[in-house]
């Protein structure tokens, strides 16, 4: 098996076309016709995934955010990003990145939200890239509040409550936008929409939530997308298994990479 058989069946999965127009997906470093040795699937990729991958004979990387973000981007060579390729280049790693492709696709990291909220009645709007739905019941925004942080483990969540909210008061239609939010909002209001799960916001667009009546809830960026690249790898895992297992391919989830941390977590 080489790269590109796991690649191509990834473009299959998130087709590069589902992109937006200023992402950079595909191929970021290395060559896709090498012998794959071992696989690694990671959110962020960091020096030292890079050398857990050199050091474990893993060639092939699958990142979510893409490791160079602007394509003519001039790049430093006392940059990290330099740093990074050097390694790159130096073990014989290739990097492929599914991004805004992969957070869109059906099963990818807005689906793997949707349904870790337990939400139903999908409805995809403005191309695909804007996904809500309905709670089974009406349920108060603070219980709703608790529920997600806890089954995100999100220690660092935020939310937004406009005037026209209190506590107690009934959600039922919930939007969902992994990573970050900062797109249109009108959609929100058309759908009437009751509360947006996100990663996190800028803050005029939270001030934007406050004045239009909507609730928000981010979670942080980590926690909202890091489902959609685990589910990404046991889709490859599953569908490719039989060549993975014929050519003794190990395929490894990155170790965690958000960079908050609570007070508790300090002394780890």
């Amino acid at each position: 098996m080489i790269h590109n058989d796991i690649v191509q069946w990834i473009d299959y999965f998130a087709p590069k076309a589902l992109a937006c127009e200023w992402d950079n997906v595909g191929l970021m470093a290395g060559n896709l016709k090498d012998k794959t040795r071992g696989v690694l699937f990671c959110l962020d990729l960091t020096l030292a995934d890079i050398e857990m991958a050199a050091k474990s004979g893993i060639n092939l990387i699958i990142t979510h955010h893409p490791l160079i973000f602007d394509k003519e981007a001039v790049i430093e060579q006392s940059s990290l990003l330099r740093r990074k390729l050097d390694a790159l280049e130096d073990a014989g790693i290739t990097v492929y990145s599914a991004h805004t492709n992969l957070d869109c696709a059906p099963g990818g990291v807005n689906d793997v939200l949707f349904r870790k909220l337990k939400l139903i009645d999908p409805k995809k709007v403005d191309g695909d890239t804007h996904l809500y739905g309905m709670l089974p019941e009406a349920e108060p925004l603070e219980s709703f509040y608790d529920r997600v942080t806890a089954e995100f483990e999100s220690f660092n969540a935020k939310i937004i409550k406009p005037k026209n909210f209190e506590l107690d008061d009934n959600i039922t239609t919930v939007a969902v936008c992994c990573g970050a939010f900062d797109g249109e909002t009108g959609w929100l209001t058309e759908n009437k929409v009751d509360v947006v799960v996100t990663g996190e916001m800028k803050h005029s667009r939270a001030l934007e939530l406050l004045e239009l009546g909507i609730a928000g809830i981010e979670l942080g960026h980590y926690e909202t997308e890091i489902g959609g690249i685990k589910s990404l790898a046991a889709h490859v895992k599953k569908s490719l298994q039989g060549q993975l297992e014929q050519d003794g391919i190990p395929v490894r989830i990155a170790a965690k990479t958000n960079p908050y941390y609570d007070l508790i977590g300090l002394s780890d």
